[in-house]
């Protein structure tokens, strides 16, 4: 366990909304999809979609088993890293219907009712961040779902899941794309290397926005499995436009080798505000992993260019890089007063965040391991935001720190115990709906 305020480094990971008993009866009453007969007999499975993208919500249900036999359902998805997989037995009552979203496991790699868990709780192979985007990201997946009685299979499904990359548009941007501005002077960012280097990545939602909207400008701290390339594409799946941004410095620079400059974020907050479709008076700043703080300093010490932050499983302090006092931000080439990671969180001063003029969200979960004060972090950060916090905070009970991935996602949840593994797609359903929230609550008139 890391010292007190310490922020360790997430390991690769690997690896949303819970829907009840009443939608899922509503849910039969529609129109369903995915629905294949039982090579003998008449067992279904009964698959519900409510929408295509890998981190929409499925419900997943059998009718027509035999009933006092368990029966065997099992998730597989081909992907473009390998295969992911999940096996989960079932009691059949007399009515020989399973329903997942009201029926608990006898055994699965979760512990309570979930219409969705077959999905999000598979598991695969070690892959390289690069393999993990493509799969769970970039390429459409398959996922075949099978049911087995007494080791027979009685009924087969399959699911066409499109890519999060399916809904937006993505471009690079470069120093140099910062520095033009075809209606007024060039904004001014040191040189780093060279004008054509990569500075972050836009993403724009499809389709094509007509009216602005907010924009994110999401700060990545994070190089693993649960950070900014999942966030992002899950902000523009719902429609906002995000600017990415490497809190160590353009790409091309080792993570931690350079601090991110207070003047390349301003340039490409002024970037992002001059995009088509974006509200220049609603930028919203979100810090990933250790990236958190970040989010906060801009938005509590530029409250005329930032309108919103989001920060989740994150310090609520402007913390050095390490203990030996090396910054995490510069300003003008000097490093800004950092505290010591070290520190206890009760003896490190706060960020301001009372000064952030728009709607807030820090989040935490009680189970993280990466930053065991993670939840003393928030509290820490809701006092000083004052009486609008308690309806800012998310304290995530039994969640692991990895509870901003997209949800139905099975990515970083296949090393965790069962319940804590449950109890982050929780967590992940609830982020995910307070982020949509805050940013459609930010829309102008």
């Amino acid at each position: 366990m890391p010292p007190p305020g310490r922020l360790r480094r997430l390991p690769r990971l690997r690896s949303v909304p819970r829907l009840r008993a009443a939608a899922f009866v509503l849910v039969l009453a529609a129109t369903l999809t995915g629905c294949v007969g039982a090579p003998a007999g008449g067992a279904r499975i009964v698959v519900a979609r409510f929408g295509n993208a890998t981190a929409d919500p499925v419900v997943v249900s059998v009718t027509g088993l035999r009933p006092g036999q368990d029966v065997v359902l099992t998730a597989t998805a081909s992907t473009a890293a390998g295969t992911w997989s999940s096996r989960a037995l079932y009691a059949v009552p007399p009515t020989g219907v399973v329903d997942t979203a009201s029926q608990q496991p006898i055994t699965a790699p979760y512990v309570r009712p979930d219409a969705g868990a077959l999905l999000w709780s598979m598991t695969g192979p070690s892959v390289s961040q690069t393999d993990l985007e493509r799969a769970w990201a970039e390429r459409p997946v398959r996922i075949e779902v099978t049911a087995q009685q007494q080791g027979v299979p009685v009924a087969i499904a399959e699911v066409q899941r499109s890519p999060l990359a399916a809904q937006s548009v993505e471009r690079d941007v470069s120093i140099a794309d910062l520095t033009r501005d075809a209606n007024g002077p060039p904004e001014p960012v040191p040189p780093v290397n060279g004008p054509g280097l990569r500075v972050g990545t836009l993403y724009t939602p499809l389709p094509t926005l007509v009216h602005p909207r907010p924009a994110v400008l999401l700060i990545d701290g994070d190089g693993d499995a649960a950070a900014g390339a999942f966030a992002a594409r899950r902000i523009a799946a719902i429609g906002f436009p995000v600017l990415a941004l490497p809190a160590f410095g353009p790409e091309g620079q080792l993570p931690g080798s350079a601090a991110l400059s207070v003047q390349t974020f301003d340039a490409a907050r002024a970037w992002l505000a001059r995009r088509p479709g974006v509200d220049p008076a609603r930028i919203v700043v979100y810090g990933t992993g250790p990236a958190a703080p970040l989010a906060l300093w801009f938005a509590a010490n530029e409250p005329g260019d930032v309108y919103g932050a989001i920060a989740a499983s994150g310090p609520t302090a402007e913390l050095c890089a390490s203990a030996a006092g090396a910054p995490s931000l510069l300003d003008d080439g000097r490093p800004v007063p950092c505290a010591d990671p070290d520190r206890a969180v009760a003896d490190t001063p706060i960020l301001p965040l009372d000064r952030i003029p728009g709607p807030l969200l820090l989040a935490c979960g009680t189970a993280d391991e990466q930053l065991p004060t993670a939840c003393e972090w928030t509290a820490a950060g809701a006092g000083a935001r004052g009486p609008r916090a308690a309806r800012e905070t998310l304290v995530a009970e039994g969640s692991a720190g990895e509870l901003s991935a997209p949800p139905m996602l099975p990515i970083g949840l296949g090393d965790l115990p069962a319940q804590t593994a449950q109890a982050t797609e929780d967590a992940r359903v609830a982020f995910w709906s307070r982020v949509t929230a805050l940013l459609e609550g930010a829309i102008g008139p």
